[in-house]
């Protein structure tokens, strides 16, 4: 065989091949390539790791915000990370690939039109995915995530447990989130359940999920920026701290109606704003303890 034939064939071999490895120590981002359903398309996925044995460390999964700065949440995790020896990982959902509400916090269960789009292209799809690629490059004996959303990546993370019947999250948090699904039959999507076939068997299952609504108690700004002001958002409350007690008031009240206990928590952080950090600070002690 010819030089020439045997760079050819290496070159095709690392083509076909998978990429193992690519999360090395400390801070990086690589390439995560989307499955068929998406397109050719490639989601930068960011990553700290820190000093220790991955095989053996929590994988947590962190959800940005509406700025789609994956890069900032993680930073925001450096110092838990180590300290709790965890390693972060944060998808980046773009704007050109998942377009605006419908595509990211909304999950993109629906079409412009209200149609369900296929699961198969569902953003909350990709969580599991991601999670196998991780294990796989770093050899991790996990068997399941964490997850942890702050602002619309809090919408993201409570449809998330609504949708995916089946998926490898263990614990969920949504912290601060600026609009709910709630479940009530009567209300459209995404503000409601109406015409989403979710009965009463799956609600049971959705009741006993390990769930914590996180509320940060000074985000109580009715006027900010970011906070969604539609009809159905404003039902829910005038601002973020209030529309996170209507979202778990209504989930009690049916539990109350099923004859079920509810096992989602709602968790409360003094003199916390709008502010991803000092809900992530409390997202750590509760999920890896002081």
């Amino acid at each position: 065989m010819t030089i020439k034939k045997i760079l050819f064939a290496l070159s095709l071999l690392l083509l076909l091949s998978p990429t193992y490895a690519q999360i090395s120590g400390g801070k990086g981002s690589y390439e995560f390539q989307l499955p068929p359903s998406f397109g050719e398309k490639k989601m930068e996925v960011y990553y700290y790791r820190p000093l220790g044995d991955v095989t053996t460390m929590p994988i947590l999964f962190v959800m940005h915000g509406v700025l789609r700065n994956a890069d900032v949440y993680r930073d925001n995790w450096v110092e838990l990370a180590d300290k709790h020896k965890i390693l972060v990982v944060v998808p980046r959902f773009t704007q050109e690939d998942f377009k605006g509400d419908r595509g990211y916090a909304f999950g993109n269960v629906q079409a412009k039109g209200g149609k369900l789009n296929d699961p198969s292209i569902w953003s909350f799809s990709l969580m599991d995915k991601i999670f196998d690629d991780v294990v796989t490059q770093t050899k991790s004996k996990q068997k399941k995530y964490d997850l942890f959303g702050h602002s619309a990546g809090s919408q993201f993370s409570h449809r998330f447990v609504l949708f995916m019947q089946k998926n490898k999250a263990d614990r969920i948090i949504a912290a601060n989130a600026g609009s709910y699904t709630i479940l009530d039959e009567n209300v459209n999507y995404p503000f409601g359940i109406k015409d989403l076939e979710i009965d009463d068997n799956r609600l049971k299952a959705l009741l006993q999920k390990d769930f914590v609504v996180q509320l940060g108690d000074k985000d109580t700004d009715p006027n900010h920026s970011q906070l969604p002001k539609s009809v159905a958002a404003m039902k829910q409350g005038s601002n973020r701290f209030e529309r996170g007690h209507y979202f778990y008031e209504k989930a009690k009240k049916q539990a109350e109606r099923l004859g079920v206990s509810l096992n989602w928590k709602i968790r409360i952080v003094k003199g916390a704003a709008h502010q991803n950090s000092k809900m992530a600070a409390d997202a750590a002690k509760y999920l890896y303890g002081e």
